[in-house]
């Protein structure tokens, strides 16, 4: 995966935060120092991906729309959540990623300036599916 942080890049972490695969969770929680629960308490909520009218729920970072989450770590994010834009949990007031060093696995996989997802164009259904499959069995 390469690695860019140009401004349609980090675009998506101030906007639309990306989806985690199983493995980001350890990953992660050791990065921060802190329990898996506690992890998925505070930072994380779950939301909905369907493949095929199957719905598996993946973790994802919460967003955060001023000083308000628009889902509360901990919780199911709501039907709107996909739609409403807020910024990664992770991104500090500087507009960094405070996690970039155990960086999630989408946060690498997207590349917003040329629109591609692993390289490829990027297309929603593909996407969803791919992390349906992910989190179908957990």
């Amino acid at each position: 995966m390469e690695n860019c942080s140009c401004k349609e890049c980090v675009s998506a972490c101030l906007n639309d935060p990306g989806r985690l695969v199983p493995d980001d969770i350890l990953k992660l929680s050791q990065f921060l120092g802190i329990s898996i629960d506690d992890l998925k308490e505070n930072y994380l909520v779950r939301v909905p991906v369907t493949s095929n009218g199957h719905t598996a729920y993946a973790l994802a970072p919460a967003k955060k729309k001023g000083q308000r989450y628009i889902a509360n770590p901990g919780t199911v994010a709501p039907d709107y959540y996909a739609e409403e834009k807020g910024r990664c949990i992770f991104i500090d007031d500087r507009d960094m990623c405070s996690v970039h060093e155990a960086k999630p696995f989408e946060c690498g996989a997207y590349m917003g300036c040329r629109n591609t997802f692993l390289g490829k164009p990027y297309r929603a259904k593909t996407v969803e599916e791919y992390f349906y499959k992910r989190w179908k069995s957990k």
